[in-house]
């Protein structure tokens, strides 16, 4: 719970700068930023945390065959799937709390608005099951984008970045998945 706290005050002050800006011009496109910007300042925050700690853990540890570029760019682009016009922080406060507290429930209602296509322009209610929604399907969401994008070796990895990593799994998906643990 501290963890989740911490993350709370982080998204709170969440800001980027310049030297932040330099990075994400290095390694994505026209393209991918106008995804990466799509999401809400504290996502774009916790995506650069994400990213630099891989860039640490790669240069900790002996990794082979690692495409760096690939890795830093799933990094930056994993958590599209959540636009700043799907979900808000307190949104995602509550997903989280309701995730924590009532998993069971909580995917009920993130399915109940699949199911109902739920959307933004709904009454309070349905937008929190929105808000739900995306929470729990935000990953596969993200590689849908990608993939219309053209962008299949992403998607690939970003799509399974929630889902339990065995070790046979691509060691640019099995860093990304540490990195975003530890932020």
């Amino acid at each position: 719970m501290i963890k989740r706290i911490r993350q709370f005050w982080r998204a709170i002050k969440a800001k980027l700068t310049v030297e932040d800006k330099v990075f994400i011009d290095k390694y994505l496109n026209d393209e991918e930023q106008k995804l990466f910007f799509a999401m809400r300042v504290y996502d774009q925050r916790h995506v650069l945390n994400v990213a630099y700690t891989a860039q640490k853990i790669i240069e900790q540890n002996q990794y082979e065959n690692i495409d760096c570029n690939l890795l830093i760019r799933a990094c930056l682009l994993h958590d599209i799937g959540r636009t700043a016009k799907d979900i808000c922080l307190m949104d995602k406060v509550t997903s989280v709390l309701l995730g924590k507290f009532l998993p069971q429930k909580s995917k009920q209602w993130a399915n109940r608005a699949e199911k109902l296509k739920l959307n933004k322009s709904k009454s309070f209610w349905q937008k929190r099951r929105y808000a739900l929604y995306i929470y729990y399907n935000h990953a596969r969401l993200g590689a849908e984008k990608l993939n219309e994008l053209g962008l299949n070796n992403i998607a690939e990895i970003i799509r399974y970045h929630h889902e339990k990593v065995d070790c046979k799994a691509c060691s640019e998906l099995q860093i990304l998945c540490l990195a975003d643990s530890l932020n």
